[in-house]
C-alpha cells in the first residue's frame, strides 16, 4: 500500500498549477458521508485527499439489591459499563476522466485509505484483565483499504456537476500480538516462559454505489 501511495502524493504535489481548478465534492450516504478536496488538471485528472468519520458509543447500567454474605443483609449495588469508539478514514486518490460526450464525462477512480481506530471500554471495576486486554489490543490492529470505481459526471456548467459511481471496495484488518506464557516443562521440572504470537486477518471486498456533488473553482 505504501508503494502505491508514494507516487500518488508525489503526483499531487508535483502538478503544474498553470492550468487547473480546485475540486471539492461531497457524497451523501446512509451510513458514512464523505468529502474530498483535489485539483483538476487540464480537465482530465483530479488527484485528491478525502476524509470520512464515524463515532459510536454505548452505556449499560444495572441498579438493584443483592445479598452481602459478610454483612448478612441486602445491600444496594450498581454495575456500569461504557464504550466509546471513533473511526477516522483519510484517503488519497486519483480520478481520471476517460471520455467526454457533450455535458457528460466518464471517469475511473482509484483511492487508498488508512483507517485509524480509537476505542475504549470501561466499567466500574478498578482492575479488570479483560478490559485491560481489550484496550491494549486496539493498538495491535492494522487496517487499510481501497476503492476502484467507474463513474459518470453530468456538468451543468464548468463549475458544478452531479456524478454517479459504481465500483468495488477492499478492506483488510489484521491483529498481531506477541505475549509470554508460563508452561510446565518436565525436562527442567519447573515452569518455563515461552513466546506466543497471535495473528488474525480479515478481508472483505463488497461493491458500492454512490452519488456525488462536485464543485470546481
Amino acid at each position: 500500500m505504501k508503494k502505491l501511495m508514494i507516487p500518488l502524493i508525489m503526483l499531487f504535489f508535483g502538478i503544474n498549477y498553470s492550468y487547473g481548478q480546485i475540486a471539492f465534492g461531497v457524497a451523501p450516504g446512509l451510513s458514512l458521508n464523505s468529502a474530498y478536496l483535489g485539483y483538476k488538471i487540464d480537465n482530465t485528472i483530479v488527484p485528491y485527499f478525502g476524509f470520512q468519520y464515524l463515532s459510536a458509543g454505548f452505556e449499560i447500567s444495572e441498579i438493584g439489591k443483592k445479598y452481602d454474605y459478610d454483612l448478612k443483609k441486602l445491600v444496594s449495588y450498581m454495575d456500569k459499563a461504557e464504550a466509546n469508539a471513533s473511526l477516522f478514514i483519510p484517503n488519497i486518490g486519483i480520478k481520471y476522466f476517460v471520455a467526454k460526450q457533450n455535458k457528460i464525462q466518464a471517469y475511473v477512480n482509484l483511492n487508498l485509505s488508512k483507517p485509524i481506530l480509537s476505542a475504549e471500554l470501561k466499567d466500574n471495576t478498578t482492575d479488570s484483565p479483560d478490559l485491560r486486554d481489550f484496550n491494549e489490543g486496539i493498538d495491535n490492529l492494522s487496517i487499510f483499504g481501497g476503492e476502484l470505481g467507474f463513474g459518470v459526471e453530468y456538468f451543468f456548467d464548468d463549475n458544478f456537476s452531479v456524478g454517479g459511481e459504481f465500483g468495488i471496495r477492499y478492506f483488510h484488518l489484521e491483529y498481531d500480538d506477541i505475549r509470554n506464557r508460563d508452561i510446565y516443562n518436565p525436562d527442567i521440572g519447573n515452569d518455563q516462559s515461552v513466546e506466543i504470537e497471535d495473528n488474525f486477518q480479515f478481508n472483505i471486498s463488497p461493491t458500492f454505489s454512490r452519488i456525488s456533488l462536485n464543485y470546481y473553482f
